[in-house]
């Protein structure tokens, strides 16, 4: 199952990302950063690759200030 992680500088930065995509309904969970991705924040936002709206989530983060970088996944 492939899935979209957002990537933040920190855990307040995740945590009102959080409160934003449940605002839009948009399905998603904080998990710990994967090892093997480099990170300043040891959480990240996993949004499911079917739910995830690369338009949509820009639009969400940039109009609350958040600043993050994205990572597409495959969970085995």
């Amino acid at each position: 199952m492939k899935y979209q992680l957002l990537l933040f500088e920190s855990t307040h930065q995740v945590l009102k990302a959080e409160l934003i995509l449940k605002g839009a309904c948009i399905r998603h969970e904080i998990i710990p950063t994967p090892k093997e991705i480099s990170s300043d924040c040891g959480v990240s936002v996993r949004i499911p690759f079917e739910a995830f709206d690369a338009e949509k989530t820009a639009d969400l983060m940039a109009s609350a200030k958040l600043n993050y970088r994205l990572e597409e996944k495959e969970m085995r």
